[in-house]
């Protein structure tokens, strides 16, 4: 018995196609309906959405629908809907439509009412795309709101900033000193246990506020050398801030020398003036 070798190799063909075909429809993405698969297609093969290679583009799309029977899956109406019209647009390209004496009549190309739909649809998957984006960075931003401990500025406030003691400070002076002082300190690595200090802005104001009473006027370095301890050097600096603004302490500069500052406290608080 002879077998036909040419119709053997052409099922096998056609099996090979069934498996490849198979594996390429099961790796696409969940299509939200006929226009977005089409738009899919163009995209993937990089066609020109206003010249669409109608052939193609309804070869790709009923080989989507097959598979997806294939699997049982009750398709919806729209789909099969789209089959179709890209089935007739198809049909309308491939024969001529003639008039009565037989010559070529000009009509409108049959793809462009598809094309509008597709354009339609691509500006809105765009528009939703973009909004989901802005809506990803909005949640990466937090807003803080207003608690009753923090603190609001004043009269009084007003009144510490206007003090005629203050004019030939700024922060950035405060901040040079700042850094000088930590450029200072050592910075021999030592192994110890950890050790949690007893700190805070709070009793780094009341060490300073009993230290002038103290001495009656202190040094700024003066302060800040004793303390060899970043975190200390750190709440004490942020003490002295909050004394000056809260108009406790009088804090006067040396024209010649910015860096030095000389601490005393402040006879009658603003507050009370």
């Amino acid at each position: 018995m002879e077998v036909d070798t040419n119709v053997n190799t052409e099922a096998a063909k056609e099996q090979e196609n069934a498996v490849r075909n198979h594996e390429y429809w099961a790796k696409l993405p969940e299509f939200e309906g006929p226009l977005d698969i089409l738009l899919h297609f163009i995209k993937a093969d990089e066609l020109d959405i206003y010249n669409i290679p109608i052939s193609k583009i309804t070869r790709d799309f009923l080989g989507y629908v097959n598979y997806m029977q294939s699997l049982d899956i009750e398709f919806a109406g729209e789909f099969l809907l789209m089959a179709s019209e890209l089935m007739k647009i198809k049909a309308k390209m491939l024969i001529p439509v003639l008039n009565e004496d037989g010559e070529l009549v000009d009509e409108e190309d049959p793809r462009l009412t598809l094309i509008r739909k597709l354009l339609e649809y691509k500006r809105f998957k765009d528009a939703t795309e973009e909004l989901a984006m802005l809506e990803m960075e909005a949640r990466k931003k937090f807003s803080r709101n207003y608690f009753d401990s923090d603190v609001r500025i004043t009269e009084t406030d007003v009144d510490v900033l206007n003090d005629p003691s203050l004019k030939n400070i700024n922060i950035f002076n405060l901040i040079k000193a700042y850094k000088i002082v930590l450029s200072g300190l050592t910075k021999e690595r030592t192994v110890h246990p950890i050790e949690v200090l007893d700190v805070s802005q709070e009793g780094q104001q009341e060490y300073v506020m009993n230290l002038l009473e103290e001495k009656g006027e202190v040094d700024f370095m003066e302060i800040i050398i004793a303390l060899n301890d970043r975190l200390k050097l750190i709440f004490t600096f942020l003490a002295l801030l909050q004394l000056g603004l809260d108009g406790l302490i009088e804090i006067t500069v040396d024209p010649q020398n910015l860096t030095s500052f000389k601490l005393k406290k402040r006879l009658i608080p603003l507050e009370e003036l």
